[in-house]
């Protein structure tokens, strides 16, 4: 729910580093399903047998940062359900403390005890946390401290001397030792013999390994009810907080160590905020307490550990590579390697994982399946042990971090499950600034014309292959590097518009339409409606943009996978694709694009349906002068199914097709004509120069060598005579231009070019 908050909010980037047990959980839990699409988990893991503990939120603004520490796990109980403590931190008054948060991301990235593949994003983070406290005041009187260090315990000692020793210690925590050990340790270290401890009323969270009290600790740990702070809420206790009180001051202690020796002295990595109040006289007001009643649970240490029988990795797939480590326990030599989906899983086949952990695999196919179904989760296996992980989807977490809250609508658009008012927005955000759009590309080889069965409305592989090819796509921001797993997604974005799927609505009534009353199902056609005719408006805005001279035709292509997309979705009136057709059509300089099929299919259909008598003439003339043999094309009408059922009623595309391979152009009569007069062909192959009124004159060519010779032949067309250089008359000028003949001088123009 929070990062559904975010998302929608516009948030991108978004990083969950847990301790592995954490992320053991999260592949439990059937409701993750975005993960690794729509945010990443990173497993932190311990090299010492600890536990990654800390509780640390870093949120980024363009130019604004916040900081939480605290308690609380990213869960429900964590983030409303159980009493939890958090401090909100902010450059203006604690820039300290960003300071100290940047090393502890920086020593995770580089620290010795830590075994994690989000170094990199570790170093980020501290980076901007370093430049949202620049040129802020330090006044030195907040602190975060980590156990990275030091242990917090040995830290709490050294601000405490410098306050004049400790006089009072009250702790607040859900988890202490059986025995005591840490708080017995933290007592010892601050020259106190007793200390406060808050019994909550409504009790503590519990945990497996976990005592609410210390139940063999002794009678030197006196129960009290911090009753202003903490006794009023009646949620369960996971709050941990420490107030000492010095002789020259108070110093308050909150964040995600328990009042064991594991949190405040041993392997745990911590976080908390330390508040240092110099000559303070504000204190916590304690009431008596009762200690809690021990239970059976009661009986384990939390220093003893038990080794869990699923091991952690964490993975990232890019394309059709998987790249990943295994964390913990250690891994190396041969394993097998399986992927989980929530349609099923795949075999991947045999592995070889380095002596670090480290590991590569192939994955054909996974990453489409991804935008459908969500989060992939990889499985190794050696023998009876096995490793498991959630596996980040590159492509994904790009278009998240680059697009913001329109990721959402573009992922939506990739799984096949857009609405209208998604294709609206898409479309605005593409008219605000066309440069967005993936770039038409000059690539060689089409597509394949139809789509294999149950591929309908997902990309495939093809697809890609072809879409990705010599791409010059979309970059982020001003400056920044183009990635490639950014190219490869901008590639899908493309290749989803040449996918047919049908218009909104095709497949009936659905399931959720029983529970719906006729004022609900009246209300949502309403609204899709209108998304529809909005669309249909800011496309035409776009498709002027995207056609503009300077353009010089790059967009066609684009333009034209468009067109058909939405009169696919759409389905708008007949003369509304037609006008597309008429602007786009002209501006396409070559076939050699992953848009062939569509563009070959588009342009026979665009020619058939004029039904003119040259109809055949004008598509083969249309194809010849883009440097296109007619006879190479295989078109089928299935990659242009709404263009058909809008334009091609009774049009035989085949037919069509058969018609332009053995029509002959004008320009090609032409060079008929010339080849017989030089005795290099035969006397036919020019039926429309015989038709014309010119005929005479070039019959009496084809056997007069001295009349032959002053033809005019014009390789290109030109509207004035190249003899006497004067402009022809409008109506000699348009016949030499559309039929190939004039004549100027006395003399017949013929124009090869025609």
């Amino acid at each position: 729910m929070l990062l559904d908050a975010l998302l929608r909010g516009g948030g991108r980037n978004a990083l969950i580093l847990a301790d592995p047990e954490g992320v053991r959980a999260g592949l439990s839990e059937e409701g993750a399903r975005r993960v690794g699409r729509d945010y990443e988990i990173e497993a932190v893991a311990c090299a010492n047998h600890g536990v990654f503990h800390a509780k640390v939120g870093a949120l980024f603004g363009d130019d604004d940062a916040h900081l939480l520490v605290g308690s609380g796990n990213l869960t429900f109980a964590g983030w409303g359900g159980n009493l939890e403590l958090v401090e909100h931190l902010h450059p203006s008054f604690a820039a300290d403390a960003f300071d100290d948060a940047a090393a502890f991301f920086e020593q995770l990235a580089a620290s010795a005890q830590i075994i994690t593949t989000a170094g990199p994003a570790c170093e980020t983070i501290a980076g901007s946390l370093r430049r949202s406290a620049q040129g802020q005041p330090r006044a030195g009187n907040i602190h975060m401290v980590h156990s990275l260090d030091a242990p917090i315990a040995e830290q709490l000692a050294l601000y405490a001397d410098d306050l004049g020793g400790v006089t009072r210690l009250t702790t607040v925590s859900p988890y202490y030792d059986l025995r005591a050990d840490g708080l017995g340790a933290l007592a010892t270290l601050l020259g106190i013999e007793k200390a406060h401890l808050h019994a909550h009323p409504a009790g503590t969270v519990r945990g497996p390994g976990s005592n609410a009290w210390p139940f063999e600790g002794g009678s030197k740990w006196q129960p009290v009810d911090v009753a202003d702070a903490f006794g009023h809420d009646d949620r369960p206790l996971h709050a941990k907080s420490i107030e000492l009180v010095c002789r020259k001051g108070r110093l308050l202690l909150s964040g995600s160590a328990n009042v064991t020796h594991a949190g405040l002295f041993g392997r745990n990595v911590e976080a908390g905020v330390l508040r240092v109040q110099r000559a303070s006289k504000s204190y916590w007001v304690t009431a008596p307490g009762t200690a809690p009643a021990r239970l059976p649970a009661d009986a384990l240490d939390e220093n003893e550990t038990s080794d869990s029988a699923v091991g952690i990795l964490s993975a990232s797939l890019e394309g059709e590579r998987i790249a990943g480590r295994a964390l913990t326990p250690r891994l190396g030599g041969n394993a097998s390697a399986v992927l989980r989906t929530p349609r099923g899983s795949h075999a991947l086949g045999p592995v070889v994982v380095s002596g670090d952990g480290h590991f590569q695999l192939d994955a054909p196919g996974i990453e489409f399946e991804s935008w459908e179904n969500g989060r992939l989760i990889l499985g190794l296996e050696q023998g009876s042990r096995c490793w498991e992980g959630f596996v980040s989807i590159a492509a994904a977490l790009e278009l998240i971090r680059r697009t913001g809250s329109i990721a959402t609508r573009l992922m939506a658009m990739l799984a096949g499950t857009e609405t209208p008012t998604d294709v609206a927005a898409i479309l605005a955000w593409f008219r605000e600034d066309p440069s967005r759009m993936p770039a038409s590309l000059g690539i060689g080889g089409g597509g394949s014309g139809g789509r294999p069965d149950g591929t309908e409305g997902m990309v495939t592989l093809a697809d890609l292959n072809a879409a990705a090819l010599g791409a010059n796509l979309l970059s982020g921001a001003p400056g920044e590097e183009t990635s490639s797993a950014w190219r490869r997604t901008m590639a899908l974005i493309r290749a989803v518009f040449r996918q047919s799927r049908g218009p909104w609505g095709a497949g009936g009534e659905t399931d959720d339409d029983d529970d719906d009353d006729e004022k609900d199902r009246e209300k949502r056609a309403r609204s899709e409606e209108a998304a529809n005719y909005r669309s249909l408006q800011i496309f035409d805005e776009l498709l002027t943009t995207m056609l503009a001279p300077e353009a010089a035709g790059r967009n066609a292509l684009m333009a034209l996978s468009l067109s058909h997309f939405l009169a696919d979705r759409i389905r708008p009136a007949p003369a509304k694709v037609q006008l597309w057709l008429d602007k786009v059509l002209p501006q396409i300089a070559a076939l050699d694009g992953p848009e062939s099929d569509l563009a070959a299919a588009s342009i026979l259909l665009h020619h058939a349906a004029d039904r003119r008598d040259d109809n055949a003439i004008r598509a083969r003339r249309y194809f010849l002068r883009r440097g296109i043999d007619p006879a190479t094309i295989a078109v089928s009408p299935d990659v242009i199914p709404a263009f058909m059922a809008l334009l091609g009623e009774g049009i035989d595309l085949d037919g069509f097709l058969g018609e332009v391979l053995t029509a002959r152009t004008v320009g090609e009569q032409i060079d008929a004509y010339l080849a017989a007069g030089d005795g290099h062909g035969p006397d036919v192959g020019f039926d429309s120069l015989r038709s014309s009124p010119h005929w005479p004159s070039l019959d009496r060519a084809l056997r007069d060598p001295a009349s032959f010779a002053k033809l005019m032949v014009l390789e290109t067309f030109r509207a004035s005579c190249p003899r006497c250089h004067m402009r022809l008359p409008l109506a000699a000028g348009e016949d030499l231009r559309l039929r190939g003949l004039a004549s100027c001088c006395g003399r017949i123009l013929l124009n090869r070019d025609c």
